[in-house]
């Protein structure tokens, strides 16, 4: 599979497998959402009902072009699956590739729940998938 090529201005998923010390690129982004949610809880009292915050939930789902470049050591297809396979931890973060002042990241750790892939005849292959996050994601704004 060959390099996708991409611009700064693409969204970009990274992973770490090494603590969040080394972050490669490795899905240039065509979708993605981020999800925080917190359930709501009816903690019911002699006066009524008082609706109060539950369980907090974050995910994240993607889809997109695998960047796989052996000769920068982008993480590969296969290793991406192995990801997958392995319910190995990942640090990971989405982004630009180079991000100006305002753009913002997501960041968190996380094991990879799902990923799926898809082709056309055309040897365009996507991949979607998504990520449980453990504990709760990080929001960052570039100031610089």
């Amino acid at each position: 599979m060959a390099e996708h090529k991409i611009s700064a201005n693409d969204m970009v998923l990274f992973i770490s497998r090494d603590g969040a010390v080394t972050f490669t690129p490795v899905i240039c982004l065509t979708e993605f959402t981020v999800d925080r949610s917190t359930n709501v809880i009816d903690a019911a009292t002699f006066c009524g009902p008082d609706k109060a915050p539950g369980v907090q939930g974050n995910g994240v789902t993607f889809g997109g072009q695998v960047m796989e470049d052996p000769s920068t050591g982008n993480i590969s297809t296969d290793e991406l699956i192995d990801l997958w396979s392995t319910k190995e931890t990942i640090d990971w973060k989405i982004g630009k590739l180079v991000p100006a002042i305002g753009d913002e990241t997501d960041y968190g750790t996380g094991f990879i729940s799902e990923l799926n892939k898809s082709g056309t005849v055309n040897d365009i292959v996507k991949f979607t998938g998504a990520i449980a996050v453990y504990g709760v994601m990080d929001h960052t704004t570039a100031t610089s």
